[in-house]
């Protein structure tokens, strides 16, 4: 049975943060596994084992979701509102995302630039808020560091070069998100993961081919003295110009043996 910290709102994301702590899915962390993955670069080995035994109150020497989540909650402060709405937003962008991969390809021409420009608003929002935070988390790395001798902290174990900034920087390096699997709630990180997918999404989109409006002057029918004469203003991705070209023969080819069309 869950315990009440892991039925409070915000706590999905704690669930998430203990599940990729857990390197061998035994449901349970161990000393070893809550010092790889909780080491920030600021606590030495002492501090991280007297961490790990204050929030393992059933002194198992192991933590549960049950401890992870309680010692967390205690701690939220002001951002107890935060990771709640972090819960639902993650949510809410995943099920988005759904929806516009596959209702996308079907709207109609103003349709797909409203999604697109819908898709772009929510890339600028969540970066304009997450400047604010990699400010204030960089500095308090800075601050914390400020005093500790060099040699006292554990060493984080470099995975490659991130462009994340701050505390989701160094979890990005250390814990590989690209080895884990995508779960509707997966915190700051997975925020951060869902941006760069939207922006792939967006990126997919304008790189498809873009036909703009025409305005077409209405005929009389059934006119055989008339000519009608369509034009249509292409953009096309330079990596698909060949097979654009390819389809666009095939095309013209076979209006050629249509009645009524121009040889």
């Amino acid at each position: 049975m869950a315990s009440p910290a892991e039925q409070e709102k915000g706590m999905q994301i704690f669930l998430d943060v203990f599940r990729r702590a857990d390197k061998n899915d035994d449901n349970a962390l161990s000393l070893d596994e809550f010092k790889s993955f909780f080491a920030d670069g600021v606590l030495n080995v002492e501090e991280l084992e007297k961490l790990f035994h204050d929030i393992d109150t059933h002194n198992t020497n192991n933590i549960d979701t049950g401890e992870l989540c309680t010692y967390f909650s205690q701690h939220l402060g002001p951002f107890r509102g935060i990771f709640a709405a972090l819960e639902d937003l993650s949510l809410s962008i995943s099920n988005a995302m759904q929806v516009t991969a596959k209702d996308y390809p079907n709207g109609s021409f103003y349709e797909k630039f409203a999604t697109r420009f819908l898709l772009k608003e929510v890339l600028s929002q969540l970066q304009a808020l997450q400047h604010p935070v990699d400010t204030a988390s960089d500095h308090m790395e800075q601050d914390a560091l400020k005093d500790r001798p060099e040699t006292s902290q554990v060493e984080l174990v470099e995975s490659g070069p991130s462009t994340t900034a701050g505390w989701v920087r160094r979890r990005a390096r250390q814990q590989q998100y690209a080895t884990q699997t995508s779960l509707p709630y997966e915190g700051i990180s997975g925020l951060v993961a869902q941006v760069d997918r939207l922006q792939a999404l967006v990126d997919e989109l304008q790189h498809k081919v873009k036909i703009d409006p025409v305005d077409e002057e209405i005929v009389q029918e059934n006119d055989d003295n008339t000519v009608v004469l369509v034009c249509r203003k292409l953009s096309v991705d330079d990596s698909k110009d060949k097979a654009f070209r390819s389809s666009l023969r095939t095309y013209v080819e076979a209006l050629a043996n249509v009645d009524g069309c121009l040889k």
